[in-house]
């Protein structure tokens, strides 16, 4: 309990920890007046033109479906909607936040890594597609950024990180099987707490606090589900590495509750496969 409360604390201390960028912040709180127009919003992340041209390239490309067509932002808001302009921009600020390069195992590969985030978050995406399930965007988003915790470890905890690491490939652990052996705090509680930090919302916090172990006891269960899914799914398709090489057991209660005795999983895959190749445009930010 010690090691936790003194992980918790150094995290907690560190000044550098990242904070959500400003444009962020002001495209959340235009979001929550209902009278917010398109154009605001476009006028609000075009004072980042890096962040602008960012967000122009991936929502022309094939994952949103209009290869090519959109030209500004208030185009893609009109044609793709508010919450998907919103989670490219949430996706690109990530992916600027965490660039940065640190000490990491030689064996921890930070691309292979991102590609695992990215695959995972497809995934979701899909899996939620295919099973109805209406906040298939949020559930793209969730996949993204449920191993941040791992990011926060790696740069700046990197010692800690090490032993949790190379303790996991010693005994063939899942990384955070090891952290919780090792420190009593894994990176599922530490990526909570960054999202906590980055007031984003609870169904986010909750997919990465608990997407090793969904319970329906917990608020935004079929968010948190469908991210736990994925990323099995994911690690046994080979996409990417989060830093281990175990794949989990699908939680019981996951199984069941998402449906999927009944989903003709052949298809289901094939949809997921198709949905990550498309999103390795993601990879470009990276």
């Amino acid at each position: 309990m010690a090691e936790k409360q003194t992980i918790r604390q150094t995290i907690e201390n560190i000044s550098s920890i990242p904070t959500l960028p400003t444009v962020i912040e002001r495209i959340t709180r235009l979001l929550q007046n209902p009278k917010t127009s398109a154009e605001e919003i476009g006028k609000a992340i075009t004072t980042d033109q890096a962040l602008a041209s960012k967000v122009l390239k991936l929502v022309n490309s094939a994952f949103y479906g209009f290869p090519g067509r959109i030209s500004t932002i208030t185009h893609a808001i009109v044609i793709l909607g508010f919450t998907t302009v919103k989670n490219v921009v949430l996706t690109a600020s990530i992916f600027d936040t965490f660039r940065k390069k640190s000490s990491t195992p030689a064996e921890f590969d930070i691309e292979q890594f991102w590609y695992h985030s990215i695959a995972c978050g497809a995934a979701a995406q899909s899996i939620a597609r295919f099973l109805g399930n209406k906040e298939k965007e949020v559930c793209f988003i969730a996949g993204l950024v449920h191993d941040l915790g791992k990011i926060i470890m790696c740069q700046h905890i990197p010692d800690e990180f090490g032993k949790a690491f190379d303790h996991a490939r010693e005994h063939r652990n899942l990384l955070y099987e090891s952290e919780k052996q090792l420190f009593d705090v894994t990176h599922e509680e530490i990526g909570c707490y960054l999202a906590e930090r980055w007031n984003l919302p609870k169904n986010l916090q909750n997919a990465i606090k608990y997407h090793h172990s969904p319970s329906t006891s917990h608020d935004h269960y079929m968010t948190t589900a469908t991210v736990h899914f994925a990323d099995i799914i994911v690690r046994a398709l080979d996409y990417g590495n989060g830093g281990d090489t175990k794949i989990p057991t699908i939680a019981e209660n996951v199984w069941k509750n998402l449906g999927l005795e009944n989903v003709p999983l052949t298809q289901l895959f094939d949809n997921i496969k198709d949905e990550v190749e498309k999103a390795t445009v993601f990879l470009q930010l990276t």
